[in-house]
């Protein structure tokens, strides 16, 4: 797979956290950098989609009233354990 040189700036305390990291697990930052990049990213999708979802639902017609929705809550704080 080919690679992108990819440049940004880093607070110095973000930078010392990075590399107590590297240095506590064996990995370089680059290592530690892909994978926070690639978790950001896979989140931020995840979320993307479950709203474009949900728009293309509403869109759809496919609604859930008010009421019921709070039924749903309420009915789930009265079966918590706390």
């Amino acid at each position: 797979m080919s690679s992108t040189v990819l440049s940004f700036q880093a607070d110095e305390e973000t930078v010392q956290t990075l590399d107590q990291l590297a240095g506590a697990t064996g990995r370089d930052r680059q290592y530690h950098l892909q994978q926070a990049l690639s978790r950001y990213l896979e989140s931020e999708m995840r979320q993307m989609l479950a709203i474009s979802d949900g728009i293309a639902d509403a869109d759809a017609g496919k609604l859930t009233d008010i009421e019921s929705v709070k039924a749903r809550w309420v009915k789930r704080a009265d079966n918590s354990p706390d």
